[in-house]
């Protein structure tokens, strides 16, 4: 299995608010891609996805012991609590750092399965013999809108509230954490990524890269250059994950 992650500042922000963990070979913790897309004034929102990713890999480091093969996803919601303890915590102590908040998506990929917990509207996809499947549903009030038949998908990605979301880390004492569990194949991938990504670039764009016969950095380069390319209004983040081989 192979991974590569990138975090572009985009072209029109000074600060990068997004953060995401790609473990080397010589970290502690492996087999654990995490990405988060932090929001609020005054460097706020960098705070809070730094924040998050840090109280994660230390809940891990502690905990992660306790856990078996068979709780994974426990171990994932437990990240994804600690990181929502860590930057509420914060944000209620530091007053430039009121109502921050960030996004999570945390995945590892264990016994030929994609274990993900996630909050907020950074997504995961399966890239899975040239199609480009999400995994995820946005914690956002357009999505709402979509679910209750009230817009199409086509008319959120335009949407005026479409950066509008109803679910993220630090925004009060108590987090509702989605997961997932995905069946991989050798020649799968594992795309991470937050809004900066999806928002410049339509599902059909990604696919069309992801499907080209080039290494996984190239891949991974040409979708920043083709977010940055059609505006880089945002920060783009992203891990790809390559379980290996052919399928």
């Amino acid at each position: 299995m192979r991974a590569v992650g990138i975090s572009d500042v985009g072209k029109h922000r000074k600060n990068n608010e997004d953060a995401i963990f790609v473990p080397t070979d010589t970290d502690e913790i492996q087999n654990l891609f995490l990405i988060a897309d932090g929001m609020g004034g005054c460097n706020a929102g960098e705070i809070a996805s730094n924040l998050a990713i840090e109280a994660f890999l230390k809940f891990v480091k502690k905990e992660g012991h306790q856990y078996t093969e068979e709780d994974v996803l426990d171990l994932l919601v437990g990240g994804i609590v600690a990181c929502n303890k860590r930057v509420y915590e914060v944000a209620n102590t530091e007053r430039n750092f009121a109502d921050m908040g960030t996004t999570i998506v945390a995945a590892t990929v264990q016994q030929k399965k994609a274990y993900i917990a996630y909050v907020g509207d950074s997504r995961a996809y399966l890239f899975h013999k040239k199609e480009l499947i999400p995994l995820t549903v946005d914690h956002s009030y357009v999505m709402e809108l979509v679910k209750a038949g009230k817009i199409t998908e086509e008319e959120a990605r335009i949407h005026p509230k479409r950066n509008e979301i109803t679910r993220a880390i630090g925004m009060g004492n108590f987090v509702e954490v989605d997961t997932y569990i995905q069946e991989m194949i050798k020649g799968d991938l594992l795309l991470l990524c937050t809004d900066g990504l999806t928002g410049m670039l339509e599902d059909k764009e990604m696919e069309e890269i992801l499907g080209k016969r080039i290494s996984l950095e190239k891949k991974v380069q040409k979708l920043i250059d083709a977010a940055n390319d059609r505006g880089g209004y945002d920060n783009v983040s992203l891990i790809l994950i390559d379980v290996g081989g052919k399928g």
